[in-house]
């Protein structure tokens, strides 16, 4: 019996595909424009411009082959993609620290514009075909869900006011965003060399994503404290990416 069930577990390690995978995210459509010149972006403002810019993502990827099924096989995945803002919300925020440095009264300040965070995680089917020696081509689809979340927006400043009184102040201002949970899908293809390496290209479609959250002022002012705290609600978004990349498989 013994014998058996090594025998049993060596034949599911032979029919599961277990890979790590790294890759480049590349934003599409309202995901990646913005109006942020005009102070209009969706972490601020009633639009789905997103603003986001180029990331990166890294995530597993699970594929169990039944021996009869000639080359389709179930997989199932998690990822982690990761956007930085794009260039011209990147400019935006040099031209609002170009600002703070102009205010002679200000000793100091600083400004931090969102990150957007996706963990998608789905399930689907994933087809392979033996080119040559070696070679695999594949393609695949899946469905399930993604949870988007934004990192923090923060806009902090600090300084001495002298008129006919001096007195020290500092202000900030931080918008803390609420996680969502989308329905989610994939598709793409790419090539497996030696069963070992792999090379893919995907189109993922997020959801939606509604931007809402918690907004909070906090002002000292001559060792007062005075505090302001409210909900916001902005649009959705939408995000959606191009992927490309390299996976490794254990």
């Amino acid at each position: 019996m013994l014998i058996v069930a090594i025998l049993g577990i060596n034949s599911v390690r032979a029919q599961l595909d277990v890979s790590f995978h790294l890759g480049m995210l590349f934003p599409r459509g309202d995901f990646a424009a913005s109006r942020i010149d005009d102070g209009v972006i969706a972490w601020n403002s009633e639009t789905e411009r997103a603003g986001a810019g180029s990331g990166f993502s890294a995530g597993l990827n699970f594929r169990y082959n039944d021996y009869y099924a000639e080359g389709w096989g179930i997989i199932a995945t998690a990822d982690l993609f990761f956007n930085t803002p794009n260039s011209d919300v990147e400019d935006w925020e040099k031209d609002v620290i170009f600002e703070l440095e102009e205010q002679e009264e200000l000793t100091d300040f600083g400004v931090t514009v969102p990150h957007y965070i996706n963990i998608p995680i789905m399930m689907g089917l994933n087809y392979q075909h033996c080119y040559a020696d070696n070679i695999k081509i594949w393609g695949e689809a899946e469905i399930g869900v993604n949870i988007g979340a934004l990192t923090n927006f923060k806009l902090f400043r600090s300084g001495e006011y002298d008129y006919y009184d001096s007195y020290d102040y500092e202000y900030t201002t931080i918008y803390s965003y609420t996680p969502n949970a989308s329905f989610a899908f994939q598709f793409g293809a790419g090539i497996m060399t030696h069963d070992r390496y792999s090379l893919g290209v995907h189109f993922y479609s997020l959801g939606s994503q509604k931007i809402k959250g918690k907004h909070l002022e906090e002002h000292f002012f001559n060792g007062e404290h005075y505090s302001y705290k409210e909900d916001f609600s902005f649009k959705s978004i939408n995000p959606k990416l191009l992927t490309i990349s390299l996976g490794y498989h254990f």
